[in-house]
């Protein structure tokens, strides 16, 4: 009757260990995903980013590309991301700084990108808009 107890109680770790390492790997991803979302931002491959822009529903956002060839993307900081318990959504304040280069001036935005994980191509995607340099 112990051993059963105890495989019990050993399988039980297990799971929850697996669990653990699973939501461990989500937010190491959700990083990873970050800083290259932000990189496509700062180098002006915007349609890299814009890849990452669908919603659950297969949707992205409507982009006008043209316009975004005025501006240029110094900094994308995302600033405490919340995860959800099962790191599968994650909410991410972020600060972009931008460069506007019809008028010379440096500006700064802030807003919340909502993140999901899609476990079919395993990768995060946000359901955000995408930002809107004026």
């Amino acid at each position: 009757m112990q051993a059963k107890n105890y495989l019990a109680v050993v399988t039980l770790i297990l799971v929850a260990a697996c669990a653990s390492i699973n939501i461990s790997n989500q937010a190491d991803k959700l990083r990873t995903e970050l800083n290259d979302y932000g990189a496509a931002l700062r180098w002006g491959r915007y349609n890299q980013a814009y890849a990452y822009h669908f919603d659950r529903d297969g949707n992205q956002p409507k982009v006008d590309f043209n316009a975004l060839e005025k501006f240029s993307v110094t900094s994308y900081k995302p600033v405490d991301p919340i995860l959800n318990k099962d790191a599968t959504e994650a909410t991410v304040p972020v600060e972009i700084d931008y460069y506007d280069e019809q008028y010379g001036t440096l500006k700064k935005f802030k807003y919340i990108q909502k993140w999901w994980y899609n476990p079919e191509i395993k990768r995060w995607l946000t359901a955000s808009e995408f930002p809107v340099f004026e």
